[in-house]
């Protein structure tokens, strides 16, 4: 296996895609960028496809790549905050069951929908 950094800049005609130590290559699109660098690498390095690991380093300006990555970790924070958010519903759904609320009383109880809490039981 081989891991290659590959940094990709936004053009007029698409995306740079530059690899140290090996060259230049394009792509039309961001979503293209990482199998086009990897058939790139591979011809270069003289190695099969599938042994070439791409880390792709997109860039557009200093000021949208850092609103980027602060997007990318606020909604990795929140997908982490609903997961944790929908264990501890879990639980307080299975204890107010356990405590013979029906499933109308749990969900004003929770103020969620009664399909929500038929969803986390899984009922």
């Amino acid at each position: 296996m081989a891991l290659y950094e590959v940094h990709a800049r936004k053009w007029e005609n698409g995306w740079e895609l530059r690899v140290d130590g090996v060259g230049v290559t394009w792509s039309p699109t961001l979503a293209d960028a990482e199998s086009r660098a990897r058939e790139y690498i591979a011809g270069q390095a003289e190695l099969a496809e599938e042994q070439v690991h791409i880390d792709l380093l997109p860039r557009v300006s200093d000021e949208l790549d850092r609103l980027a990555l602060e997007a990318r970790r606020a909604l990795h924070e929140a997908d982490e905050a609903l997961r944790g958010a929908t264990a501890k519903t879990r639980q307080a759904v299975a204890g107010l069951t356990a405590a013979g609320l029906t499933l109308v009383d749990i969900s004003h109880y929770l103020g969620l929908s009664p399909q929500r809490i038929t969803q986390l039981t899984g009922s």
